[in-house]
């Protein structure tokens, strides 16, 4: 059974979990997919309302109005305190939410309704880009899904697995979706083998608030690999340690030709031109992409650019092609085929390296690498693995034009590629 973020419009979030899954089956296991809905907290009546208000407002104007009360407290407690906001950001504590296991009984009867499938496709998949992820998770034969809504599911998929393996992605970073038990296998309670693959912490530690309860749950894992340096020495020292492997992000572990042939079942809608920079951002620094873009535009003198989008921004950043209809097919096809690549995304940068594509990152949030709330340490750590730290985008430097010495990096990738592997087998 394995365990990870369910596929979604972040088209990294897709392709770890295809990747492991594919990997798994290629190496003649039986894989199925379990996921379930996140359980938030209860929030009462007036938390309930502001959800409702919430659905029907736009996302861009909520994150600009949390991100300007944030920006107010911040510069307040720095003028009482006579410091800078920099220096209040990285004080401030932020708890994680914590999510619950769902045992949910009614959704479970809804769901053995005749068409349920095709209603929900028809009301929660109503983009052409959302229907493109609901095909390659629910109709592509890309993976054996099962949604688990009730403890009694929980126990049964219990009893009929061998083993469990966590996947990748952030699903250990309790800042990103919240903490969830799910994803640290809570529900198996030490009755079965449970496995880590690549799983992401991005962080530097955990909150307090859920760190003895991480430490429990992961004392149950026979075997753990992690995908950052840092998460190796943050685990060792949390859980007394020293077996805790480092491994590559399951999308490496697919040759650049089966990636290719993946990107070869893309559903373009638009004609491609001949040299372009492929463009794909999930952060909200949309001041900072217009100008990136432009700058990278005219010292590349590249002047197509196509944008991918995940998050329904409006943004024809330089002045190109947004798409807003792409899924996971189209996302490895244009990165694959583009002539430089421009993101703040840590998969967009791995396929990147996959791919021998000049690149440029630019950091997702202006956190330091120390704060709380920060996504900064997993693209540093690979960037720093790789001796590619000058492709990280400075506005103040050409560096990141500099070109990448793709032999060397191949050999590190290669080594890392085939210690992965070593570990996957031994572990299973």
């Amino acid at each position: 059974m394995m365990v990870t973020f369910t596929p979604h419009p972040n088209f990294g979030t897709c392709l770890q979990s295809y990747a492991l899954n594919y990997i798994l089956k290629k190496l003649g296991h039986n894989v199925e997919f379990i996921y379930n809905n996140n359980d938030f907290p209860k929030r009462g009546i007036i938390g309930t309302v502001k959800d409702f208000i919430r659905y029907f407002i736009p996302k861009s104007l909520v994150e600009k109005y949390w991100k300007r009360k944030r920006q107010k407290k911040v510069q307040s407690l720095a003028k009482e305190l006579q410091t800078t906001p920099e220096d209040i950001q990285n004080r401030i504590h932020y708890p994680p939410i914590i999510l619950n296991l769902p045992n949910s009984k009614w959704q479970y009867h809804i769901s053995r309704f005749p068409y349920y499938t095709h209603f929900l496709k028809l009301f929660k998949y109503r983009t052409k880009q959302w229907k493109k992820v609901f095909a390659f998770t629910f109709e592509d034969s890309n993976y054996n899904m099962r949604r688990i809504y009730t403890t009694k599911q929980y126990e049964k998929v219990v009893e009929e697995a061998d083993l469990f393996i966590t996947g990748s992605d952030q699903i250990w970073n309790p800042y990103c979706c919240g903490f969830n038990p799910m994803m640290f296998l809570e529900f198996v309670n030490g009755r079965k083998k449970c496995i880590a693959y690549s799983s992401s912490i991005s962080r530097p530690s955990f909150p307090p608030e859920v760190k003895d309860r991480i430490k429990d749950d992961l004392q149950k894992f026979q075997h753990i690999a992690v995908r950052e340096q840092s998460s190796v020495e943050l685990l060792n020292k949390l859980l007394n340690r020293s077996d805790i492997q480092l491994v590559v992000d399951p999308t490496w572990l697919l040759s650049e030709k089966e990636w290719k042939d993946f990107g070869n079942r893309a559903n373009i809608e638009f004609d491609i031109p001949e040299h372009y920079i492929f463009c794909y951002f999930i952060g909200n620094r949309y001041k900072d992409y217009i100008d990136m873009v432009e700058n990278i535009k005219e010292k590349t003198n590249i002047n197509n650019i196509i944008t991918i989008d995940c998050s329904n921004s409006t943004i024809k950043y330089g002045n190109g092609i947004l798409y807003k209809d792409g899924g996971p097919y189209e996302f490895i096809f244009l990165l694959s085929h583009a002539d430089f690549v421009c993101t703040d995304s840590f998969h967009a940068t791995v396929f990147s390296i996959k791919f021998k594509k000049e690149f440029a990152h630019i950091f997702k949030t202006n956190e330091d690498y120390d704060s709380e709330i920060s996504q900064n340490a997993r693209i540093k750590d690979l960037l720093n693995r790789y001796h590619l730290q000058e492709k990280i985008y400075n506005k103040d430097s050409d560096k990141w034009l500099s070109t990448i010495n793709w032999e060397y990096t191949e050999i590190i990738m290669n080594k890392e590629i085939e210690e992965s592997m070593q570990y996957l087998k031994n572990s299973i």
